[in-house]
């Protein structure tokens, strides 16, 4: 049963760096960078799921297993840090987890890669780097 405070779509355009069938959970706050990141990520051939705060992210992720999230660090209902450690709680622990954020607070990038980040972008973020950091996550020798 998907959650019903996400929004679903679908890609169907595969690109070669994409993994085919891989499942991305877009966590942000901002729907036009949320939008921004679910197209360019359809269009490299993933199918991409969107939240819009941390509650949602949880819920969704419990119910469907993505195969990455790309989480904002700042965004209500949750810290992104904090949803990070929930999730992990929860037996979602080998679910990579890419943050962003356009936070230049000390000592960010270090926590998230104390909770096992697979990635760290600052805002704004490339389309090309996202996609290169999404695809290298989801590599099947990854």
């Amino acid at each position: 049963m998907p959650c019903n405070t996400c929004q679903q779509t679908n890609g169907t355009v595969a690109q070669s760096q994409a993994t085919p069938g891989k499942m991305i959970l877009v966590v942000e706050d901002d729907p036009r960078i949320a939008e921004a990141y679910a197209i360019r990520c359809e269009s490299a051939g993933y199918q991409v799921r969107t939240a819009v705060n941390g509650v949602s992210a949880v819920l969704y992720s419990q119910e469907e297993r993505p195969d990455l999230i790309i989480m904002d660090v700042w965004m209500p209902a949750g810290i992104g840090l904090s949803v990070a450690q929930r999730l992990r709680s929860l037996g979602l622990a080998d679910v990579p987890i890419i943050f962003v954020t356009a936070s230049k607070l000390p000592g960010l990038r270090q926590a998230a890669e104390k909770l096992g980040a697979a990635g760290f972008l600052e805002k704004p973020v490339d389309a090309n780097s996202l996609l290169k950091l999404v695809g290298d996550v989801l590599a099947p020798s990854h």
